[in-house]
């Protein structure tokens, strides 16, 4: 099938309006999709054919017949997602709803060697194996790594966690035979939060590195130079703590998970010290959740819009978002009430479910 094809685009927004909008009636699809209902009928009879949606139900009755509800058959595709960590690799194979049918993780340090990129593209095979799902069905695979990548360019730009700069994907596409995309971690985040949530946010990936991604209009925004959402960057405290980046008191010097850890073996055991009263982890954390604030109301004053504190931190915020909203109150002024930031929704596999989520928004056009 052509896909730049008018016929072939309708299918495809049918398909992403199912993929948002679970048990949805042809009159919203027709409606939502900007088409005419003889053509949603056309579209819907073809995709049921092809296995892709199914009927699941009927609307409550408003005095007419009832409407039939519609959905996407999740086990119709898989995306694959691998996250790649300083110290381990994470695979998951995730259906078209975003949940996770296959794990594994391996423990593994990042070598830009063929070597390890061979091992990766075998893991990968394996994976699929182990899983039992057709190979058709994997319609693509989403890497999730800590770096500002180019896709224009095909390029690692910079990877302050893995000392690169400069470096070609190609590594990457040589050793996976599936259609295969390459996401910053913050953005994946981003993705695996956006498949949870409808409203436009920024999502502060507090991890090894501080990063962050703008989702708008279920889109994510990039910018100009691949660089949008680099919260990381900001400055909190001019001629501060000195940065990997070269500047003085950027935001990642303050707020990455090293930061917490420095004198615990890993965050696990940070919190556990923190819900224990210990005083050292108190006072640690009390100066984390300042400097957290200021970033936060820094960043609802430049982009007008909710705040998701994410990442590996994020993910064990939920006992603390209240607090973290009061000392925001007081850098700011203009809100009347501090209902805009929020811990993240989506705690597990945060980056490889949303390396897959990426994939499947990549390659969506495969399923056809």
């Amino acid at each position: 099938m052509d896909m730049n094809s008018l016929k072939a685009q309708n299918l495809l927004k049918i398909i992403s309006l199912l993929r948002n909008h679970p048990d949805i009636t042809r009159q919203e699809l027709a409606r939502e999709a900007g088409i005419s209902m003889p053509t949603a009928l056309h579209m819907i009879e073809e995709l049921s054919r092809k296995n892709l949606i199914t009927e699941t139900g009927e609307n409550a009755s408003t005095g007419g017949r009832r409407a039939k509800t519609f959905s996407l058959n999740p086990e119709s595709g898989y995306g694959v997602g691998i996250q790649i960590a300083r110290k381990y690799v994470e695979f998951v194979l995730v259906n078209l709803r975003g949940e996770v049918k296959e794990k594994v993780r391996y423990e593994t340090s990042f070598s830009d060697q063929p070597a390890w990129y061979r091992k990766l593209g075998a893991k990968l095979i394996d994976l699929i194996s182990q899983a039992d799902v057709e190979e058709e069905k994997v319609i693509g695979v989403g890497i999730s790594f800590p770096g500002i990548i180019d896709l224009e360019n095909s390029l690692i730009l910079h990877s302050h966690v893995f000392s690169l700069q400069n470096v070609s994907l190609d590594r990457f596409y040589k050793c996976i035979s599936y259609p295969l995309v390459i996401v910053n971690d913050a953005n994946c985040a981003c993705y695996a939060e956006q498949s949870q949530r409808e409203e436009d946010f920024l999502y502060i990936s507090l991890n090894e590195s501080v990063g962050g991604a703008i989702m708008t209009e279920n889109t994510l925004y990039t910018g100009k130079h691949w660089q949008a959402g680099e919260v990381g960057h900001v400055v909190l405290y001019p001629k501060g703590k000195s940065c990997y980046c070269g500047k003085e008191g950027c935001s990642d010097a303050y707020l990455s998970a090293g930061v917490l850890c420095e004198g615990h073996e890993d965050l696990d055991d940070f919190f556990a010290h923190l819900e224990k009263k210990d005083p050292q982890a108190i006072q640690i954390w009390d100066t984390y959740l300042n400097d957290l604030a200021i970033l936060v109301s820094n960043m609802r004053m430049l982009l007008d819009m909710d705040i998701v504190v994410g990442g590996d931190v994020g993910a064990r915020m939920d006992a603390y978002v209240e607090d973290l909203a009061e000392r925001i109150e007081e850098y700011d002024l203009f809100s009347r009430n501090v209902d805009y930031v929020r811990a993240c929704r989506c705690k597990e596999n945060i980056f490889s479910v949303g390396a897959a989520l990426s994939a499947i928004d990549h390659f969506e056009y495969r399923l056809l």
